[in-house]
């Protein structure tokens, strides 16, 4: 049996992933100027998705889910590290830094993709063990 609730939250990953590829072909015909208000908007929806993931650990801290909580007490460590690392520097005049920067920049950006991907690879995993187990529940009480 499906669970309705699993495969909305599930079909909103794809949808999530599709909007930032189609802004993200749109911001690489943009100007510079384009391109760091777009990212600029881009950190703050990220914050604010960090803060309510550790908002969300904070009230089920006593759930069970201590795995988790510390998974995502270390990505926010993380994210806020990498984003100190790879700030924007508008007044970088020395070409070879803003190229490292860049790379930095670009790095991180793909070790957080290759991050979503195994969390997508996780979250499917778990919605399928949660069917299954809402699935032999419902056969043991029938």
């Amino acid at each position: 049996m499906a669970d309705t609730k699993l495969n909305v939250q599930f079909e909103k990953i794809s949808d999530k992933a599709k909007a930032a590829t189609d802004q993200l072909r749109a911001a690489a015909q943009g100007t510079r100027d384009q391109l760091e208000a777009e990212a600029a908007k881009a950190r703050d929806q990220a914050a604010s998705a960090a803060d309510k993931l550790k908002d969300k650990a904070a009230a089920v801290k006593d759930s069970g889910s201590s795995q988790w909580q510390e998974l995502r007490g270390r990505w926010h460590t993380h994210v806020a590290n990498a984003r100190e690392n790879i700030k924007w520097k508008e007044d970088q005049l020395d070409a070879k830094a803003a190229a490292k920067d860049a790379d930095r920049a670009q790095d991180y950006a793909l070790d957080a993709i290759d991050f979503a991907q195994a969390a997508i690879d996780e979250a499917e995993y778990a919605a399928l063990d949660a069917m299954r187990a809402r699935a032999e529940s419902d056969a043991l009480t029938s």
